[in-house]
């Protein structure tokens, strides 16, 4: 796909790319001069926490667990877990 810049060093990408207006883009110029843009979804910054290498292994590590999960239906069931966790039962 051939494409020309404007006057202000700009190119219109074409819909068939699915890029919209206001879509957040990485530009990467490659060792050879190539250029890539590379959709991405920007993170904010009180999510940050969640993509360290730490909380990705432990996120990781949960999702794998093989225990069943525990459904909490009452209060009662609320105390008795807290319990249990907190080494109090």
């Amino acid at each position: 796909m051939l494409l020309h810049t404007d006057a202000r060093r700009r190119i219109t990408l074409p819909p068939i790319v699915g890029i919209n207006p206001g879509d957040a883009i990485d530009l990467e110029i490659l060792a050879d001069g190539r250029i890539m843009l590379i959709p991405i979804e920007p993170v904010p910054k009180h999510q940050l926490w969640a993509w360290t290498a730490d909380a990705k292994q432990t996120i990781s590590a949960s999702l794998s667990d093989p225990r069943p999960s525990t459904v909490v239906e009452s209060v009662e069931d609320a105390a008795k877990l807290a319990a249990r966790w907190s080494g109090e039962d």
